[in-house]
């Protein structure tokens, strides 16, 4: 009886079911299709629009973001240092790369000076915004969005550094714009001077911040991208023929297969019917199997009174323990978020210790809190014989590179609740060490920087008297003193290498003061070519006591004034023109002088032994010198060059070398601005 009446339920329903849509979508399709699906497109596009402005202004806002959080950065104070081509460009460089192509960061500091920037070309070339920059914004010009934000020392808040400046090709956002066959998207100004995508010429009159248009061609929508000042707007635009295509073979489609669904529709409708029946009874007898065995429980009503009576009992058993289950679950999902947050404070307590003592201490009064296990303790010593489970800590020894046993933490119980406790307090103790070898290394890093700068005063110091005395002493001897020719010799060796000696002292403490920003610079207007003709005149006698041909270009420069220390600027050109004349022993040795608007470059050529290309950078390193057999001739320190180019960055300088190799003798340029 119950099956009878089912099946003749079924039976109509599916032909009430199969006909009525069937009729209702034609109906609709012939009167008013049209227009709906036109809205519809309308609609779409708007919803679409809407995501794309999205993620297009977070995208924007992001850029401001990064800007801002590079400009905030602590190795922003490098601009101040003379190692900011090697840390700040590499930064910027990076960033770049990852924001995308054709962008690119650079820094510029009070006076509009590029010095640092992800494109090496830009270096040291001036960039003039528009207007005068705010601490952080963005101004565009043709296709080009520059993001700004000021930089401040973070030493001192009050003390302005420049501008980190992110130069934005718009053409990138081409990535959010869709151009299909059928779909156009693409940006435009309200000039429609500038676009970004492919520009259909559509000619709209932007008079409102989102519209839309029907014309015989397309189905347009635009709307004003928020994130611009000025009036930008993203425009889609469908091919109305390929958005009505689908409903015009719609139509032909449903004519034309009228009669044949009209008879699928009869046929599914009696045997489906049938069908269902047998699923249903097999679907009762899975259901109770599912009760039986997972004690699922809840409540369905139902007025029927054939097999779906007998289905609803037993989905009611079922769901019943389902939700049982469900609450379970969310309880322990709680508890295991709770153990995850408190696992987080955990951490975020252990890194901020200063101390191994506090570390440990923090740590167990921590541990305890969050496990409720008040027996927990730390054991400095280890013991083969233990009551309960314990974790052992093992630290890195960093100088014989190796672990140490450096003690246990006890937890008081006998036994893990499972694995994932284990693992639990596994991953507090690898914490802890972590703490404890960056405690470690912290502290190692200090002693050893203490203890260089200690030696390097007190060795400088000690050494700087006697070799004094010695030099005093030799000088003496050699000018008062009846020496035998070997005596002589033998005294000049030990005066040579006492000024020798000397020199290696005093260029450490050279480069010692400069790291540690003591040396002191004493800036005056001076004359340029003056201050170079008395650093050659001391120079003079070396040339031609090697017979060396020199020349000095000045490029019809007169009188030129730059701000500089004149004992420092000496110091580098007699460091220059002595390793020329060192290593030159025939040709010829040129001084040339050059200028531009900001700048003053000073080149020395000469055609001494040159150096390979691959190991110029080399020399610009501390206590350097290259073995080759030519150079093995000249004594030196190694501290010439590096420096040079340390005392070139004190005067807001550089020095940069160049050579086709070994035999070609080498060029060296100090630049140096003028003001």
């Amino acid at each position: 009886m119950f099956s009878n009446s089912l099946r003749k339920k079924l039976f109509f329903s599916f032909l009430f079911i199969g006909f009525l849509p069937f009729f209702v979508l034609l109906i609709y399709t012939m009167f008013l299709a049209e227009s709906k699906l036109l809205k519809q497109t309308v609609n779409k596009q708007y919803h679409q629009m809407q995501i794309t402005l999205k993620l297009m202004n977070n995208h924007l806002h992001a850029l401001e973001k990064d800007v801002a959080f590079l400009s905030s950065l602590d190795v922003m104070d490098e601009v101040l240092s003379d190692d900011i081509d090697k840390k700040i460009s590499r930064l910027l460089e990076k960033k770049a790369k990852d924001i995308g192509k054709n962008t690119t960061l650079f820094f510029i500091d009070e006076k509009k000076h590029i010095i640092s920037s992800s494109n090496a070309a830009l270096l040291m070339q001036n960039f003039s915004p528009p207007f005068t920059l705010d601490k952080k914004g963005y101004f565009l010009q043709d296709k080009k969005l520059y993001i700004y934000s000021q930089v401040l020392a973070s030493f001192d808040p009050d003390k302005k550094l420049g501008f980190l400046m992110l130069a934005y090709n718009l053409d990138n956002l081409k990535l959010f714009l869709t151009d299909t066959k059928s779909i156009h998207t693409y940006i435009v100004n309200a000039a429609h001077t500038v676009s970004i995508g492919r520009d259909l010429h559509l000619h709209i009159n932007f008079n409102q911040k989102s519209h839309s248009e029907i014309t015989d061609k397309y189905v347009m929508v635009y709307k004003k991208i928020d994130f611009f000042k000025k009036p930008w707007y993203l425009i889609y635009a469908v091919d109305k023929a390929t958005a009505l295509e689908s409903l015009y073979d719609f139509v032909k489609f449903i004519l034309a297969m009228s009669l044949f669904i009209m008879l699928v529709v009869l046929y599914i409708a009696y045997k489906r019917s049938k069908e269902i029946i047998k699923p249903i009874e097999e679907l009762t007898n899975i259901t109770n199997e599912i009760t039986r065995t997972h004690n699922y429980t809840k409540e369905i009503k139902s007025s029927s009174t054939d097999e779906i009576q007998i289905l609803t009992e037993a989905f009611n058993s079922m769901l019943k323990t389902t939700s049982t289950a469900l609450l379970e679950l969310e309880e322990e999902s709680k508890r295991r978020l709770t153990q995850f947050i408190d696992l987080i404070n955990l951490f975020n307590t252990i890194i901020q210790t200063q101390h191994e003592s506090d570390c440990i201490e923090s740590s167990i009064e921590q541990i305890r809190l969050l496990t409720k296990n008040q027996n927990l303790h730390f054991q400095r010593h280890k013991t083969s014989e233990k009551d309960t489970l314990s974790i052992d800590l093992y630290v890195s020894d960093f100088q014989n590179n190796k672990k140490q046993y450096y003690g246990t933490i006890l937890l008081g119980f006998e036994s893990f609740y499972d694995e994932n406790e284990k693992r639990f307090y596994d991953s507090i103790a690898a914490m802890i060490t972590l703490q404890l070898e960056r405690i470690r290394l912290i502290e190692n890093t200090m002693s050893v920087s203490k203890a260089k700068s200690a030696f390097i005063s007190n060795m400088s110091h000690e050494l700087r008297t006697p070799l004094n005395a010695i030099i005093s002493a030799t000088q003496l001897m050699i000018a008062y003193e009846e020496l035998s020719d070997e005596q002589q010799d033998s005294i000049a060796n030990i005066e040579s290498s006492a000024h020798y000696l000397l020199e290696m002292i005093n260029g450490i403490l050279d480069i010692t003061k400069i790291e540690a920003g003591k040396m002191e610079v004493y800036l005056t207007r001076v004359d340029i070519i003056e201050l170079l003709k008395n650093s050659l005149d001391i120079l003079m006698p070396l040339i031609h006591d090697k017979d060396l041909k020199f020349h000095f270009q000045t490029n019809n420069i007169q009188r030129v004034q730059i701000t500089t220390d004149i004992k420092i600027f000496q110091q580098i050109i007699i460091n220059l023109l002595s390793n020329a004349i060192k290593f030159t022993d025939k040709g010829s040795i040129e001084l040339t002088v050059k200028e531009n608007e900001d700048s003053i470059f000073i080149t020395i050529t000469d055609t001494g032994i040159g150096i390979a290309k691959e190991d110029i950078k080399l020399l610009f390193s501390d206590f350097t010198q290259l073995e080759n057999i030519m150079q093995k001739q000249h004594k030196g320190t190694g501290l010439g060059l590096s420096l040079s180019r340390k005392m070139a960055k004190l005067l807001g300088g550089d020095i940069e070398m160049k050579s086709e190799g070994l035999g070609e003798g080498t060029t060296i340029t100090f630049s140096l601005k003028k003001s």
